[in-house]
């Protein structure tokens, strides 16, 4: 009896030994898959910005020519051959995020699923279903998960400390149509029960009633003012990269032209 409880033991160790390696490999293959993604699409960009810049001398006739070549930015050519569900881009100044943003018909596709659409635990950043890149909602909502080498949303929790924020005071966002600095003005933490994603509001008086509570919530002072002629960024990641549940972390910035 003793030997064959040993023995049960014994496989009872062996196999909780191989499920964790197996799972400590996926962990380390999601990091990898994820970085590799990463810089491709961030090789594509650049590269294409690059040329675009190069090409400013271009010279059109009338305003007609303007608008019809320049409805969507040409730095977004190389990107929307490779997926046209990419409508943008976001980063900040000496952080990891610099990521594509990708859009589809529900808030659940891009959860996992990279940039060239192939199923990734990382994942992409994504732009709300509800929100249109062409006509700006009054609050654009972005998502991404928080990894912990902090590509993805992993750096939006930073942002919960004044000295962060205060050191990266602007998000850039290009969409395929425009491009905006974003002043970060509010920063917490919360759970779904606090709705932060409505993306329109009935009047004026709605949407700054929430631009008030959303400033009562942050953990951060900005000195921005949000007036009812403005239009926000707001940033929504898990506080987990890998435990999905209630709490989120939440970064708002106004939208400026650039």
């Amino acid at each position: 009896m003793k030997k064959w409880t040993s023995k049960f033991l014994t496989f009872v160790y062996l196999a909780i030994f191989l499920y964790s390696g197996f799972a400590l490999t996926k962990y380390f293959y999601t990091y990898y898959e994820t970085s590799k993604s990463l810089k491709e699409v961030q090789s594509i960009y650049e590269k294409t910005l690059s040329t675009t810049e190069k090409q400013a001398e271009v010279s059109l006739t009338s305003t007609e020519d303007l608008l019809s070549q320049y409805t969507i930015r040409p730095q977004f050519n190389e990107l929307l051959a490779v997926n046209d569900s990419i409508v943008g881009w976001i980063s900040v100044d000496n952080t990891k995020l610099n990521n594509p943003i990708l859009q589809a018909d529900d808030n659940d596709f891009y959860l996992n699923h990279n940039f060239k659409n192939r199923e990734s635990r990382a994942g992409s950043v994504f732009m709300d279903y509800r929100n249109d890149a062409l006509d700006m909602s009054r609050n654009t909502i972005l998502y991404g998960h928080a990894m912990k080498n902090g590509t993805m949303f992993g750096s939006v929790k930073n942002y919960l400390q004044q000295d962060y924020a205060d050191a990266h005071p602007t998000i850039y966002m290009d969409t395929l149509y425009e491009g905006y600095d974003v002043e970060v003005f509010a920063a917490y933490e919360t759970t779904i029960d606090f709705y932060y994603i409505e993306t329109e509001f009935n009047s004026d008086e709605d949407f700054l009633q929430f631009i008030t509570e959303v400033q009562a919530r942050s953990t951060i002072n900005r000195n921005i003012d949000i007036g009812p002629d403005d239009k926000i960024l707001t940033l929504s990641t898990c506080n987990d990269s890998v435990m999905s549940d209630d709490h989120r972390f939440v970064v708002q910035g106004r939208l400026v032209k650039r």
